[in-house]
């Protein structure tokens, strides 16, 4: 299993959030990671990883939004990945 893109949407806006890859590539580079990384090995699963997205919420629905488009267009996406940023600031 690849974490083939991690963190692409935006924590306020909803949209993607701009980097170096959406910048540089524009906005179809999350479809174009997921392609390229099946082209390499068609055997692995490919997971779309994101944070704050585990509850249904603004987020969440965008994710999904993305994430049905490029399943109806056969984008070789297989999962979703939930992570969170806990610091030791979030232990009492």
């Amino acid at each position: 299993m690849w974490d083939a893109v991690n963190e692409a949407i935006d924590d306020k806006s909803f949209k993607l959030r701009e980097s170096v890859w959406s910048t540089g590539i524009g906005p179809d580079y999350i479809e174009q990671a997921f392609r390229i990384a099946h082209e390499i090995d068609p055997a692995v699963k490919l997971v779309y990883n994101d944070c704050g997205a585990e509850n249904i919420n603004a987020k969440s629905d965008a994710i999904y939004a993305m994430l049905n488009d490029f399943k109806a267009r056969g984008v070789p996406v297989h999962g979703v990945g939930f992570q969170a940023h806990v610091t030791s600031a979030d232990i009492d």
